[in-house]
């Protein structure tokens, strides 16, 4: 469990930071929690007090006195949920004394280079966190193992629409967060100018004119680049709410449809009221923005609020978050979510033990603990759990726990294209679990979104231009994936 303090109250402290900005100069820190005392209490903000360095992927150490190690290695290195792991860890100790887990952490913006090096070199990846577009592919080249067992222990049902992973019939990924990017609006500015809230697309494009340039300020904090997946989760809502997704449930090319066209045409029409700096963002880049007071708008999941809380809590009194307005089918009703996922190596040393520890680490009150570790954010994807979140106790629900029970209601209609495939299609929406297998060749190290954007903002091209050119890219990619994977057939 998350703690043994009754009111469960982890706001972040003063000065958090995003999981991403934690090691920035470090490809990666290799950190090994050993079991506490049965009655202690870890402190609240946990943060590794070695972190090793290394330049490419090696099997994490054992521990000392330890029988069994397990590597667990994850992006999520938020002082409080680094604190949820030491316990979780300590607490399991408890029932399996020779068993030690092992924490390493890696950035997202090396994920996929370190972890396709780990498999090359042999590491034990344990229990890792894989970027959702590479699942599909690394289940079949026989990287992963399946998980079935665990996901029907849950119960199928419990798993909030498209959360789930199954390739070739089988589950092969648990969900440990389903969020929903959403926007965060300063109330004094706007209404300092007499403009409302944004509900439609053309009210949210009014507020990023009036500001961009105004005292400095920057209109809207959003962006596009080359990080794999950023693009996806800007742009998905205009996609969205064109009415199209960026293929059918059948994997056939919807990109290239007219409204496409004017969804991409309403994404860089926003997009110039964005600082230029924006148009290779990372996430921190857009996060640390509109905190810094720069811009009267940002887009970003929970981890935004919760920093924002931390580092300048007086905007973050006089901010307040809404669904995003982005086109004319289900205005505000159709996200990105960001979904996060663990995953067990196929070639880990000790799998029986690996599946042990995570059926532990995200399951029953562990669950919901974790989730609230960056309130808002690690919304967690089991239903039993997110009807849970609402009546959570802690300083930053009592001050902010509106802006949490927004998010959780957008998080049903939050998704994403790599892992709900033709969910919205010829403006009929229905949420569904269907993984694009091929999401790693067209949203990993190679952006093809991100790349139509930043030839029509940064050089200039015409965006009908742009546009013809990135479906013709995403056709030809999909066409020859599907020709090397000939059984391939959807799970739709």
């Amino acid at each position: 469990m998350q703690s043994e303090d009754p009111t469960h109250d982890h706001t972040p402290q003063p000065g958090s930071i995003s999981r991403r900005q934690f090691l920035r100069t470090a490809v990666v820190g290799s950190l090994s929690f050993t079991a506490l005392a049965a009655c202690g209490r870890a402190p609240a903000a946990a943060e590794p007090t070695a972190a090793a360095t290394a330049g490419a992927p090696t099997a994490p150490a054992v521990s000392s006195g330890a029988k069994i190690s397990i590597p667990l290695f994850t992006t999520e290195n938020d002082p409080n949920t680094l604190d949820f792991y030491k316990r979780t860890i300590a607490s399991f100790q408890q029932q399996h004394p020779d068993i030690d887990v092992v924490v390493t952490l890696y950035q997202d913006e090396t994920q996929v280079q370190y972890l396709t090096t780990a498999f090359q070199t042999g590491t034990d990846l344990g229990i890792f966190a894989p970027p959702p577009a590479f699942i599909a592919q690394w289940a079949r080249e026989g990287n992963l193992l399946s998980l079935d067992p665990l996901i029907q222990k849950i119960g199928a049902n419990d798993f909030l629409k498209g959360t789930r992973v199954a390739v070739d019939g089988k589950d092969y990924a648990m969900p440990f967060q389903s969020n929903a990017s959403a926007l965060w609006v300063r109330k004094d500015l706007i209404e300092a100018e007499g403009l409302k809230l944004p509900t439609t697309y053309e009210d949210y494009l009014a507020i990023a004119k009036t500001f961009h340039g105004k005292d400095g300020m920057v209109g809207v904090s959003t962006g596009v680049g080359t990080v794999p997946q950023l693009t996806l989760q800007y742009f998905s809502p205009f996609i969205y709410q064109s009415g199209w997704d960026y293929f059918d449930k059948q994997g056939n090319l919807t990109f290239d449809k007219p409204e496409v066209l004017e969804a991409v045409k309403r994404f860089s029409e926003l997009l110039k009221y964005a600082s230029p700096g924006l148009y290779n963002a990372t996430y921190p880049d857009i996060l640390n923005t509109f905190i810094a007071g720069r811009s009267p708008l940002g887009t970003f999941p929970g981890r935004l609020g919760v920093n924002l809380a931390a580092k300048a809590p007086d905007i973050a009194a006089k901010t307040t978050v809404v669904p995003i307005p982005a086109g004319p089918f289900q205005t505000g009703n159709l996200f990105f979510g960001g979904i996060q996922h663990y995953v067990v190596s196929s070639k880990t040393a000790h799998p029986d033990e690996a599946l042990a520890f995570l059926e532990y680490l995200t399951t029953g009150e562990r669950s919901l603990d974790f989730a609230m570790t960056v309130p808002g954010h690690l919304l967690p994807p089991l239903e039993s759990v997110r009807k849970l979140v609402p009546a959570y106790k802690s300083d930053f629900m009592s001050k902010y726990g509106d802006w949490v029970t927004t998010l959780l209601a957008l998080a049903p209609n939050a998704q994403s294209p790599a892992l709900s495939m033709g969910s919205v299609n010829n403006k009929q929406y229905e949420k569904i679990s269907n993984v694009c297998p091929w999401g790693s060749q067209i949203w990993g190290s190679s952006q093809i979104d991100g790349t139509l954007f930043q030839e029509i903002l940064i050089n200039g091209k015409d965006p009908e231009a742009a546009w013809t050119a990135a479906s013709a890219q995403l056709k030809t990619a999909t066409e020859k994936w599907k020709q090397d994977n000939p059984t391939w057939k959807p799970v739709a």
